[in-house]
């Protein structure tokens, strides 16, 4: 998922480029939740929302860390 964010982007045109939408969207949300994406929710979100990398995108290793 974050690979398909690495630049910013159209939340659905992000969720196809990472796979299947239907199976892609709960990791996008998941991804938007934690701050590994961020996008701005002052708005409603919507398909053409712009998602990019969030602060907490960092290279993984604290989540590796965790999930140990």
């Amino acid at each position: 998922m974050l690979e398909a964010f690495a630049a910013e982007r159209p939340l659905m045109a992000g969720a196809a480029a990472a796979g299947e939408v239907l199976t892609a969207l709960p990791v996008l949300y998941h991804a938007l939740w934690n701050g590994r994406l961020a996008a701005d929710l002052t708005r409603p979100l919507s398909e053409h929302t712009l998602v990019t990398p969030g602060p907490a995108a960092g290279d993984g290793k604290r989540q590796e860390q965790q999930e140990s």
